[in-house]
């Protein structure tokens, strides 16, 4: 390397230190500003906050005031005239058939005097609330009065005739505030409550895209992304009467045009640094080039002679001391001129013997392979170099390995024949095992039910998706006649043909024996006798199987050693059907099966699954596990259609797995009551 590319490339390498030293520094500076700034965040968005929930609560305390003041409504009161108490109210300026606004007088024995309003005749106070608002204490805060309901509230104890102590309380939704807060903020603000329900939001949509999990309880202050828009996201825990935190208000800051506007500054000053450098370092690399130019020519001089290349010459001849090293190089050019000479009319003479001699060894090289040929080539070029005296030794020698390779290279190729063609005869074997299997995958998935025709009194839907070809898990649902509808969900063990073709018996069986036994535990208990006779493969399968009367919603139902579906009340509460205790089907001859009863309201619904979806496993080997399932069901299945629930699991299994090969059969059937009374299904 250059002495000159030598001081170049320090000096840049300093330029480059000193640039990444000022980087650091600005990323450490804006580390600590960011910091600064969520927790300027956070403290001015929980003064905003209590400002304004102070606001309200002294507009409701006014409020209050003017009720207690009023002749009309301590009359209406003591009579006990609601559309008194309601009218005196309302002449205060307090609409209670507002949905937004909330009002209740609570005497001393904590019952109900009075009450209008969004709570639907719930008691707005706890119990301890209550005894603290009757003592005289004045409450005003927030009151969490539903899962996604929250209020702004505020308490006067009052001095009834005749009745004694009171409590008045007046609340206005807190969503109210929420939109006051969001107009402060010029920011879209979403209430959430420590469930992670939202109570409202100015911009849901907003919300929903950004997937949020926040810790309602910790104030936190983060910087997202979110569909090309920067977002400043500050959640801040709020607290209720009680001192106890009841949700968190969450604010989404949209700081797009700061953040582009920082980064295009960002940007050109390191665009202006770096050019900075690059010129600085360009102009001294030329300044060097221009300095160190006679001593180049002098030592390029140099190098030529010593190479044999008399045609260069120095360029300048001065008296300094570049000058008298160039002068001895013209004189050391003139005395080689003559021996270079001669040593290039011989050199001419060889290399065109050596030319045609390597030129039909390479034409020969050419006929083997390419590994071959590289290592015969080598050992030419070695040759040449190393015995230009005896021509004839090395060209025999280079002849002699060639023949050898070309041999070898025989001898491979009619063994790589011989391999594809066993090759060949196994690929057309495993091409017609791959055609057989797709032909038996569309016949099990031919029996399985199609899609159950309208019936206003249920609606069910089954899916199925093998871990192979085919699988051994298998649904069905069938009407047993006009009013009792049978279902099952079984799960073979194994996989492959073998279970594929042991469920297809086991279904058959099951179908044909439930048209006569109409007790689904004889059913089972007829099957597993016929599977068990001559089970000489030791298969077995596990099987819920049901019957549900249409008009009464009773199901009846057997449990031989499956998963324990899932029960969807119409308010989303979930729990497992209990089990029935019995073993899997097709394991011993003669067992005794013991069936259970349950009654379905309408708008209920049962989730059957086999192992497929709890055992389900990630690319760490993690299991999907029931309290994942459980969760996803809570999360609103009550809602969903029948066939999105079974999708939606499906979905989240897949999304859990996260790219990991399906490790059994999933079926998924759901089946949901609306009620006895509905039209009845035709034949």
């Amino acid at each position: 390397m250059l002495l000159r590319t030598r001081i170049t490339l320090i000096v840049a390498l300093g330029f480059a230190v000193l640039m990444l030293g000022i980087w650091g520094a600005t990323l450490l500076r804006d580390r600590v500003a960011e910091t600064q700034e969520a927790e300027l965040a956070i403290e001015g968005q929980t003064v905003l906050w209590r400002e304004i929930v102070a606001f309200q609560t002294s507009n409701l305390a006014r409020i209050l005031e003017r009720v207690d003041s009023s002749a009309a409504f301590r009359i209406a009161l003591g009579f006990s005239d609601r559309p008194g108490v309601a009218a005196a109210i309302r002449e205060l300026g307090v609409n209670i058939n507002d949905d937004d606004t909330y009002f209740e007088v609570m005497s001393a024995d904590r019952e109900v005097v009075f009450s209008d309003g969004g709570t639907a005749n719930r008691y707005i106070l706890d119990a301890g609330s209550l005894d603290r608002a009757l003592k005289g204490e004045v409450l005003s805060g927030l009151r969490q009065v539903g899962a996604n309901q929250v209020i702004v509230l505020t308490t006067r104890t009052v001095e009834l005739p005749g009745k004694g102590t009171a409590v008045l309380i007046l609340g206005r939704d807190a969503a109210l505030g929420m939109e006051r807060f969001a107009r402060g903020l010029t920011a879209t603000t979403t209430l959430v409550t420590l469930r992670g329900r939202v109570v409202a939001s100015t911009d849901f949509r907003l919300w929903e895209r950004a997937k949020l999990a926040i810790t309602p309880r910790r104030p936190t202050s983060e910087r997202m992304v979110l569909e090309g828009r920067n977002y400043n996201v500050t959640s801040i825990p709020i607290s209720d009467i009680s001192a106890s935190t009841v949700g968190a208000l969450v604010s989404f800051e949209d700081t797009t045009e700061t953040v582009q506007a920082t980064a295009f500054i960002r940007q050109s000053a390191v665009a202006g640094a770096i050019g900075l450098v690059l010129i600085g370092v360009i102009g001294l690399n030329v300044f060097l080039w221009y300095s160190f130019r006679p001593l180049e020519s002098a030592i390029d001089v140099l190098q030529a002679l010593a190479r044999g290349d008399t045609s260069v010459t120095v360029g300048h001849v001065g008296n300094d001391e570049i000058g008298r090293i160039a002068s001895a190089v013209l004189a050391l050019r003139g005395n080689v001129q003559a021996l270079a000479e001669t040593r290039r009319q011989r050199e001419r003479v060889r290399r065109r013997q050596e030319a045609v001699i390597s030129a039909e060894l390479q034409a020969l090289a050419d006929a083997i392979d390419p590994t071959d040929r590289e290592e015969v080539l080598a050992l030419l070029a070695k040759g040449s170099e190393g015995e230009q005296d005896d021509e004839l030794r090395r060209v025999a020698r280079v002849l002699h390995d060639l023949s050898r390779r070309i041999v070898e290279q025989h001898t491979r190729l009619s063994s790589m024949v011989v391999e594809l063609r066993e090759a060949l005869i196994t690929k057309t074997k495993l091409a017609g095992l791959q055609q057989e299997l797709e032909i038996a995958r569309q016949v099990q998935l031919a029996i399985l039910p199609k899609e159950f025709p309208p019936d206003a009194r249920v609606a069910i839907h089954g899916q199925m998706t093998p871990a192979r070809e085919v699988g051994g898990d298998f649904y069905d649902y069938f009407m047993i006649d006009d009013t009792n509808l049978g279902f099952v969900v079984a799960d073979v063990s194994g996989k492959g043909v073998p279970a594929a073709l042991f469920m297809a018996i086991a279904r058959t069986l099951l179908r044909s024996t439930a048209l006569f036994e109409r007790s689904p535990a004889s059913s089972i208990r007829r099957l597993n006798d016929l599977l068990a006779v001559e089970n000489e493969q030791m298969l077995f399968v596990t099987v819920l199987y049901g019957v549900i009367d249409l008009s009464s919603g009773r199901v009846t139902y057997v449990n031989a050693g499956h998963n324990l579906p899932y029960r969807i009340t119409r308010a989303g509460e979930v729990s497992t059907v209990p089990s029935t205790g019995g073993m899997a089907v097709a394991v011993l001859e003669g067992f005794v099966y013991v069936e259970h009863e349950l009654h379905l309201q309408p708008g209920d619904t049962l989730f059957l699954y086999t192992d497929g979806v709890n055992e389900a496993f990630d690319v760490d080997e993690k299991p999907y596990g029931e309290e994942r399932l459980e969760d996803l069901l809570r999360s609103g299945a009550a809602d969903w259609s029948v066939p999105e629930l079974s999708e939606r699991v499906l979905a989240s299994v897949h999304v859990f797995e996260r790219g990991a090969p399906q490790a059994d059969d999933i079926t998924c059937l759901t089946l949901r009551y609306f009620g006895g009374h509905g039209p009845r299904r035709t034949r």
